[in-house]
């Protein structure tokens, strides 16, 4: 066996100290033109020992000990970091077919591009030509001599093996009007295989928005094969003018030969085309689509959108037909799973949550933040903007799938937009002379902005008919966004699902609030109490998991005519409401266009409300206009008949008691007066109890004789009455 030359008979020297053996160095340089210059800034180098080349392909030394000595090329990434290496050995292997496999790549590694020294200035230039051949010592040759080339591994290294479109390092080069030349050896038109693999390379580069040509290089002396360097050592000086004569006379390219070059989908890596289908939506470092509690979302728009499991079938049924024939129901269940597994989140994410925060957002919280179709705004600083245009503070970054989020306003965020002067008319017209209901409906209007449910407040608006609570509802989810709000019936709250259209909405206006006969009002009740008190609330839903112990994100708004009768013993629900009480209706002079002209402000009437949340967080709690007190009181005499009774009829302190009977009896006389019916003594205390918690029964006894009574509540005379 011949020993592997010595490093002393290397001649060319590449800048690591690496050399090059004189028949590698003739090889590049006599036969691919290459400078001395362009040898050392690629790197290009011999190697001639077994144990460092089987580092360099990741096999074993007795593998590749036939192989040496081979010439090294490594390969660049754009950003100037290290890709691998590939080698033209000496001594290549030869496949089944008996052909020399020339070329060869560590194992187990996807296909890289070759970026000859200087490309990579380029490839963000659309002005640039790019020209794409096969191998190293071409792409070098020509990008030498002036024609920025791409050098691929093989006719197909432009992409992965079960995949159609681009490698993710060609994915990210700018594409968009440039001119893009492909230039195959010139035996291309005498191999289908190869026809087939320039038509899909153009195909994708088209795809991207490049203007594709084909170059057709001619034959050599006596119709020998011919590449890229071959042709331009051929043509020695009047190299660059005879490639620049091939570029301009490039021709379209062919369209794709159907299902060319196709596997049959047995073949395929379930956990590779998961990976593919899951990277062809990447932004940002991450995902767009997520697996989350039992569902899809997909991330359009500034927000996380369901999206239903037979459109995430059915879109990556079309992905794999684009390489792949015969795919199955089971195939396909099998990618299906990997997609799930791969994107999937954990269910302690909660939206809305950072998946991962950028660079200056550490101290943004997700509930002061505005998330909009073009950017996330972080309101504490856009506010303090507000006040002061000239203070240098990060308030917004653009729109990304970082933020895990259910909800953004559908219009864009213009921190500029005009004052809504129709809008603040409108105020005026509601609330003449009541600055408190405008400033609370301001704040409300900026609370719903934000996922933001703290506050732990149900906003009732009340008026009589064409007062223009409907307007105000319009304009609420024109500016908080359709997809985020919701409008539930009041009854429906009581049904098996009815909680399921709050999910991922941040406000639910229940328009026209009704309550039937048979409608269950203390499961309303609770439901309304557990949405605006932040608890964790199962919610079923049709046909799919229930999610379990979730906290909704969801403000309620309530619009009626007239106070909904909700029974509530504790006083809690009333205790939640801030009541907004509407005296003028509109009915008979509507102004039809009125809406319309509000929408147009929308922007306009975002920055105010966004005012309005500032005032909010600075005084910590939503205030109750003092027009609408008589009718919280009035709402919780409607909740809780008992408690009404103790307001009207006794006084409360540790110090007093009445027997149970008496004070039974007392009530039910006074709903008797009131035409209302009475309840049950047993439910009659348990109203007691939850209306004024400091009562208590107590058994008393004196001599023989044995009485209940309640401690510390006491009946008033009917003359103090």
């Amino acid at each position: 066996m011949t020993a592997p030359r010595s490093p002393a008979t290397a001649s060319t020297q590449v800048a690591d100290g690496k050399g090059l053996m004189p028949h590698h160095e003739r090889e590049l340089m006599e036969g691919s033109g290459l400078s001395a210059e362009t040898i050392k800034a690629a790197g290009i180098y011999s190697e001639w020992t077994p144990a460092k080349l089987g580092r360099i392909l990741k096999l074993d030394e007795r593998w590749v000990k036939k192989l040496v000595p081979a010439i090294v090329f490594p390969f660049a990434r754009a950003d100037g970091s290290n890709g691998y290496s590939r080698v033209k050995p000496d001594n290549p292997r030869v496949d089944r077919n008996e052909k020399k496999i020339k070329y060869e790549s560590p194992r187990g590694e996807p296909n890289q591009v070759y970026l000859p020294p200087g490309v990579a200035d380029y490839l963000q230039d659309v002005r640039q030509e790019l020209l794409f051949t096969e191998g190293e010592k071409k792409s070098a040759k020509a990008t030498q001599e002036g024609f920025p080339c791409l050098g691929l591994v093989g006719v197909y290294g432009w992409k992965h093996a079960k995949q159609e479109c681009l490698l993710p390092e060609l994915a990210e080069i700018a594409w968009h009007g440039r001119k893009v030349f492909i230039a195959f050896d010139s035996d291309l038109e005498e191999k289908e295989g190869v026809q087939n693999a320039e038509s899909r390379l153009a195909a994708a580069l088209a795809a991207q928005g490049a203007i594709v040509r084909c170059l057709r290089i001619p034959h050599g002396i006596e119709g020998a094969k011919q590449g890229l360097d071959d042709l331009l050592v051929a043509a020695g000086d009047d190299g660059k003018r005879r490639l620049r004569q091939l570029i301009d006379d490039a021709i379209e390219p062919l369209p794709v030969a159907p299902d060319s070059e196709k596997l049959t989908a047995s073949k395929l890596d379930p956990a590779i085309v998961a990976k593919q289908f899951l990277e062809t939506g990447e932004q940002d470092g991450v995902y767009r689509v997520r697996f989350h509690r039992g569902g899809f979302v997909l991330w359009t728009a500034g927000r996380y959108v369901e999206i239903p499991p037979c459109e995430v079938r059915a879109r990556l049924v079309n992905q794999i037909n684009q390489d792949f024939n015969h795919l199955s129901t089971g195939i396909t269940n099998n990618v299906l799973d990997q997609v799930k597994a791969q994107a999937i989140l954990p269910v302690s994410y909660s939206p809305p949550c950072w998946l991962e925060q950028p660079n200056g957002c550490e101290a943004w919280e997700p509930r002061d933040l505005l998330a909009t179709k073009n950017a996330i705004v972080h309101l504490p600083s856009f506010a303090t903007v507000l006040n002061n245009p000239n203070e240098p503070i990060l308030y917004s970054i653009p729109a990304t799938p970082l933020f895990f989020s259910p909800a953004a306003i559908d219009f864009e965020f213009d921190p500029n937009a005009p004052s809504p002067e129709h809008w603040l008319q409108f105020m005026a017209q509601l609330w003449e002379d009541d600055q408190e209901s405008v400033d609370m409906l301001q704040e409300w209007f900026g609370l719903c902005l934000t996922p933001d449910t703290s506050f732990q407040k149900i906003l009732l608006i009340l008026g009589p008919k064409r007062s223009g609570k409907g307007t105000l509802a319009r304009v609420l989810r024109s500016v908080v966004g359709e997809y985020n709000c919701c409008g539930p019936t009041m009854s429906g709250l009581g049904t098996n699902f009815g909680l399921q259209s709050l999910l991922h909405k941040t406000v639910a206006i229940i328009s026209d609030a009704r309550l039937s006969g048979r409608t269950d009002s203390a499961v309303v009740t609770e439901r309304l109490l557990s949405i605006s008190g932040e608890d964790g609330i199962d919610v079923d839903r049709k046909h799919l998991p229930p999610v379990n112990s979730t906290k909704l994100l969801t403000r309620l708004m309530i619009l009626t005519n007239e106070l909904p009768r909700l029974g509530d013993s504790s006083g809690a629900l009333a205790g939640r409401l801030i009541i907004l009480r509407m005296t003028k209706s509109f009915y008979g002079a509507e102004d039809r266009k009125l809406t319309e002209k509000l929408l147009e402000e929308r922007a306009g009437i975002m920055l105010w409300a966004i005012r309005g949340w500032r005032r909010l967080r600075e005084r910590g709690y939503l205030l109750q206009p003092a027009a609408g007190d008589q009718m919280r009181e009035q709402m919780e005499d409607l909740t809780s008949p008992v408690g009404h009774f103790v307001r009207e009829r006794c006084e409360l302190s540790p110090l007093v008691e009445e027997p149970t009977k008496s004070l039974y009896a007392a009530y039910v006389a006074w709903m008797l007066a009131n035409n209302s019916k009475a309840v049950n003594d047993a439910t009659f205390a348990r109203d007691l109890y939850a209306a004024c918690p400091a009562v208590r029964p107590v058994r008393r006894r004196e001599g023989d004789k044995r009485w209940h009574t309640y401690v510390g509540v006491r009946l008033l005379s009917l003359e103090g009455f």
